[in-house]
């Protein structure tokens, strides 16, 4: 005879249930994360099921892990946003001419119509062609537009990691009866910095990285060329596909990094100006969380002097997260 399939625990349906309201009150975006915590949520509330707040619990869960997605993706969008403002001013600083230019002079040093030189001396050539190139942006009336993108978008960082650290101390602490407005937050946390000089001094740091991988990358594109004796006008276009595509390598990696710290940066500088003792490290909880940042949590909770500076590395998810009185926040927050 065929067994019988096992029946669900009774209190099983009521704890998913529970869960998917929690995390539909956060607001929150359905994720990997947000569907792997909610099995884990069913099966603890199975091994509790005797606990009369167990469901309580449940839909508190749900709801810590809806804030946790919505932290993420705004991160995600913020970042996405911004890359494409600094590319927009970005791409009007990269004339054909100019890159005509620097081409020229690495073709000229690659001696394409006489013998060729050693492939070392033509990749140094070629990065010292691109490095020139990418320092005379900073002469062009349109530099002036790039930097104040790129400031946008560290302050933009910044601001949300403020925010992030008030969404997740008002999680640790359960808040109830009030509801973060994040827009209205962002918006208080943002203008907070519009008169912060030391943005600035981020910023030329940040585009002095962003204009060193710009010209590595432009670098090899040329001394590839050549090497293989492109023609001239083939040399210009794969420089203008480094420099001026829809998708400029060192230009996507800096804004990601540069707003990933900012907003570290924010979180960490909102706790410390609480007072705030311990700080953990929480990592994005998935299959992608590399295993620095995996002992980073581990070893929380951390003294706020001695906790490591995130992001860790390239793309790092983890954030800050401790207790803070949300009474200097009240305007961030509305009843429910």
């Amino acid at each position: 005879m065929p067994r019988e399939a096992a029946q669900p625990h009774p209190i099983a349906e009521p704890a998913r249930a529970g869960f998917a309201a929690g995390w539909a009150a956060s607001g929150g975006p359905m994720t990997e994360r947000v569907r792997a915590a909610c099995s884990a949520a069913v099966q603890t509330a199975i091994e509790h099921a005797d606990d009369a707040r167990i469901l309580e619990v449940t839909v508190d869960l749900g709801r810590l892990e809806g804030m946790w997605a919505r932290l993420f993706a705004r991160r995600e969008k913020q970042q996405a946003d911004h890359m494409r403002a600094v590319a927009a001013a970005w791409r009007p600083l990269i004339d054909r001419e100019a890159v005509a230019g620097a081409v020229d002079a690495v073709r000229l040093h690659a001696g394409l119509a006489e013998a060729r030189r050693p492939l070392g001396e033509l990749a140094a050539q070629a990065l010292a062609a691109a490095r020139a190139l990418l320092r005379a942006l900073a002469d062009l009336p349109g530099w002036t537009a790039l930097r104040t993108a790129v400031r946008t978008a560290i302050a933009a960082g910044r601001a949300e990691g403020m925010v992030n650290a008030v969404a997740i101390a008002a999680e640790r602490l359960g808040a109830r009866g009030v509801r973060l407005e994040w827009d209205i937050a962002f918006q208080h946390a943002y203008r907070s910095l519009e008169r912060l000089d030391e943005l600035w001094a981020e910023t030329d740091t940040w585009l002095a990285r962003m204009l060193d991988g710009a010209a590595g990358d432009l670098g090899r594109a040329l001394a590839a060329a050549a090497e293989d004796g492109a023609p001239r006008e083939e040399m210009i276009d794969a420089a203008l596909d480094v420099l001026a595509s829809d998708d400029v390598a060192a230009m996507a990696f800096t804004v990601d990094w540069a707003m990933t710290t900012a907003a570290d940066d924010g979180a960490l500088t909102l706790y410390q100006s609480e007072g705030v003792q311990r700080v953990d490290v929480i990592t994005a909880g998935d299959g992608r969380v590399c295993e620095t940042c995996i002992g980073y949590e581990a070893g929380s909770p951390w003294s706020s002097l001695d906790v490591p500076r995130l992001p860790t590395h390239p793309v790092c998810r983890c954030c800050y997260a401790a207790d803070v009185s949300l009474s200097h926040f009240a305007s961030w927050f509305t009843p429910t």
